[in-house]
């Protein structure tokens, strides 16, 4: 099982990837959780810049690991990142193999909480400057406004990771979440 949690910058993708990995593995399940923005961090180690190619280039990885996790029978990969537009997707699915069916998760936060949330975290970089985080959502409204009618979309403004984690077990174990 392939799990994806998405949603724009500082929705709770690490934070409720965390606490699915861990209700799934309360449940018996050996799990894998995959942090895009990291496999990013290692594509522009030396000065290499931060582009779309190099986004692109983290997602292939991401398919990549996704697949060795599976292969080597871990039972749920969760990966976590910036699967918003269908482009992005792409990049990510057209690498997976054909027996990986990604179920994904779009997580919804507003702009004020976003921001909010990103400048408490000292660990942020340039998602804590509203001058970069007010368009950045502007942009993200629009994408996150064509979310699939048969994905699970959370608002994590009103649902505790805790209870999301929970919400996003229930729904991958539930036949008609395909």
């Amino acid at each position: 099982m392939l799990i994806v949690i998405t949603g724009p910058i500082a929705s709770g993708k690490s934070t409720i990837a965390g606490e699915v990995a861990r209700e799934l593995e309360r449940a018996g399940h050996r799990v894998a959780v995959i942090d895009l923005d990291l496999i990013h961090d290692m594509l522009t180690t030396g000065g290499r810049p931060s582009d779309n190619a190099t986004w692109a280039e983290a997602r292939r990885a991401a398919a990549a690991l996704a697949n060795a996790f599976l292969g080597a029978g871990i039972e749920v990969v969760v990966a976590e990142g910036s699967f918003n537009r269908p482009g992005d997707r792409a990049a990510f699915t057209d690498h997976l193999d054909a027996s990986a069916a990604p179920r994904f998760v779009t997580l919804r936060v507003s702009y004020d909480e976003a921001l909010r949330r990103a400048q408490g975290d000292p660990t942020r970089g340039r998602s804590r400057d509203p001058d970069f985080l007010g368009p950045y959502f502007a942009v993200a409204d629009r994408e996150l406004a064509m979310t699939p009618p048969t994905e699970l979309v959370i608002d994590t403004e009103r649902t505790s990771a805790e209870d999301a984690a929970r919400d996003v077990a229930a729904w991958v174990r539930s036949p008609t979440s395909s």
